[in-house]
């Protein structure tokens, strides 16, 4: 199910009275969070929507409310964020769980609760996930890889007839990891950028979306890796003095090492193999393009040392910045 088809469950007032949200796609999951309240009357929204976080106030409020018949209205809304008894981390007691199960057989007419989970955590052995995964429309909004984050940014742009230039769109989709969500959390500083011109160059791209640490870790082990000594510890330094902790970057450069070993080892599309270690596919795409131009040996030798450095810096009353130099002159 996409969110078009809750679109026109709603448009047709077809709606089941269980949904089950999963993916990680910030912004499509506050985009389906408006889809969802759209159903209620915003004159009737205090009286007939709720919004619940489980992890802090358990399953019974929960139900109180799925429960209660709609207040002057159609429909009552009960969007539950964090349906942790979904996971193997915590569960519900015998009477919850049957409480629970009750009122997803004998739903309220006009009630609906929606869950709002991450796919990746729920426990699909437990008899109550397998039950809701049984009884509600699934919506699944999963990352959007490069090729769909650049569909979107270009779909975005030309309804407000703005070009970006290819250098452009490059060097965001590098700052932002070619997240969806953080491209379109930059897009109205560079729409503003752009008033005038109606063209996002390089230089508004630049000026205007920090990099991500990640994409900055990137950058300092593609100086690493590449013997550019100089511009390494310049860069360290630099970011250092901007406030990222010495042990922090140290965790980001060990862990950009690591992804370059992953991705050397395994076979698949970008897609698949970022789902199977966890990040974001365009990830992938840089490691494997890095890997044209190093020693696989040269980059295990890396991780090694980073990870001797680590141990160190929790170990050992060493000055941070002295350990990295130390690991500059020696690296080969």
């Amino acid at each position: 199910m996409t969110l078009q088809t809750v679109k026109q469950q709603i448009d047709q007032g077809a709606l089941p009275s269980l949904y089950l949200v999963t993916g990680n796609e910030p912004a499509l999951v506050q985009k389906a969070h408006r889809l969802f309240s759209s159903i209620i009357d915003p004159a009737e929204q205090e009286m007939n929507q709720s919004t619940y976080d489980f992890a802090e106030v358990g399953l019974d409020p929960i139900l109180d409310d799925y429960l209660s018949a709609p207040f002057f209205g159609d429909h009552r809304l009960v969007l539950v964020e964090n349906p942790i008894f979904l996971t193997a981390g915590s569960k519900l007691t015998a009477n919850q769980e049957k409480a629970l199960q009750e009122a997803l057989d004998h739903p309220v007419p006009g009630n609906l609760l929606v869950l709002f989970a991450n796919e990746a955590s729920l426990d699909k052995r437990k008899k109550v996930t397998k039950s809701v995964l049984s009884q509600a429309e699934l919506l699944d909004l999963p990352a959007l890889d490069e090729r769909q984050t650049r569909q979107a940014l270009h779909q975005f742009l030309d309804q407000r007839q703005v070009e970006i230039s290819p250098e452009a769109e490059a060097e965001l989709l590098l700052r932002t990891q070619a997240s969806y969500s953080k491209v379109l959390a930059e897009l109205p500083k560079l729409l503003a950028y752009a008033s005038q011109t109606k063209t996002i160059d390089l230089t508004g791209v630049t000026g205007l979306v920090p990099k991500e640490s990640t994409a900055q870790a990137f950058d300092l082990a593609d100086l690493v890796l590449k013997q550019k000594k100089a511009e390494a510890l310049h860069l360290y330094h630099d970011l250092v003095k901007n406030g990222e902790a010495p042990l922090r970057l140290n965790a980001f450069l060990l862990g950009q090492f690591r992804l370059l070993l992953q991705v050397a080892g395994s076979n698949g599309t970008d897609q698949s193999v970022g789902t199977a270690l966890k990040v974001h596919p365009y990830r992938v795409k840089l490691a494997r393009q890095s890997l044209r131009h190093y020693r696989l040996g040269q980059v295990r030798a890396g991780f090694l040392q980073i990870l001797q450095m680590e141990i160190k810096m929790k170990s050992e009353t060493v000055d941070p910045l002295f350990l990295f130099e130390n690991f500059m002159v020696n690296f080969r």
